[in-house]
């Protein structure tokens, strides 16, 4: 059964784009974005890119408004199997999203995506269907990229050296992620926090692997991609009880959700006190 996946971008930053990514491999599927089904197809003058293509595919798997509305065109036009990854999208309220314009914009994206998600033949949920990690073994930094990365600032290091012991940070750094509160507060501590963006899966792994924690400070996850992955290899994660969270940690500290004080304290046990919550 040849299967389309559809997701709104490409951010290699964003874990819905690294879960079609998965399931691009799962299913030996195509992957297409909002940008492609806008583009106009090649060899006619009308319609849409990737409608021109419906006829190759027997299942579409949709993530996300406005991605739903092609689903569900699909499934009524060409009797595609629709199958609605349900993502889920955090409480529109202000401890989720404080700026009062981002929070109109999303009551609408929320509204449309409830809407457009209906008549699938099947859903599912992202907290509760597993995800495999994209790494189990551990892999060697090599130096020689490091300072091409620090040259082309693509990673935060500043002056510091990399070689020396640092947390790092994976994913997008939305408002609810609160990455610069986190990002204040490893300051405080004095530890090098590092938040690669848009990099080859070869250079996350290596950095991944060579981290001596991971951190998020995120208060809504659908599942938790980086918190699956860090712990995959074994690396010490603090995160707050949110999505899989809970599920996944064996290596770490899951703090009560929103509690930030504990949270912080919970970094500065085990980085200087070696003080272990779940010891795998």
């Amino acid at each position: 059964m040849r299967t389309l996946i559809l997701t709104p971008n490409r951010n290699l930053c964003c874990g819905m784009y690294q879960l079609a990514k998965d399931l691009a491999k799962e299913f030996d599927g195509d992957i297409k974005t909002r940008t492609a089904i806008n583009r106009p197809h090649p060899y006619t003058k009308d319609g849409n890119w990737i409608y021109n293509q419906a006829w190759k595919y027997e299942r579409v798997i949709t993530f996300l408004y406005p991605m739903h509305q092609h689903g569900k065109y699909f499934k009524k036009h060409y009797g595609t199997k629709w199958i609605c990854y349900n993502q889920g999208i955090p409480p529109v309220t202000k401890t989720y999203f404080p700026n009062f314009w981002r929070r109109q914009a999303m009551k609408y994206i929320n509204w449309r995506n409830n809407i457009t998600m209906k008549g699938a033949d099947e859903y599912w949920n992202v907290t509760e269907r597993e995800q495999k990690p994209r790494w189990t073994e551990k892999k060697e930094l090599d130096y020689r990229f490091v300072e091409n990365i620090k040259m082309h600032k693509l990673l935060q290091f500043g002056n510091a050296d990399v070689s020396s012991a640092y947390a790092i940070y994976l994913g997008r750094t939305t408002d609810y992620k609160n990455y610069i509160w986190l990002k204040q507060t490893v300051k405080e501590l004095k530890i090098l926090l590092i938040h690669p963006e848009n990099l080859s899966d070869d250079i996350i792994h290596a950095l991944l692997s060579n981290a001596k924690m991971l951190v998020t400070a995120s208060i809504w996850e659908g599942y938790g991609r980086s918190v699956n992955e860090a712990q995959a290899l074994k690396i010490y994660t603090v995160c707050f009880d949110t999505g899989a969270h809970d599920r996944l940690v064996k290596y770490g500290s899951v703090v009560p959700n929103c509690n930030f004080e504990l949270f912080k304290q919970k970094i500065k046990e085990f980085w200087y006190d070696r003080i272990e919550d779940r010891k795998g």
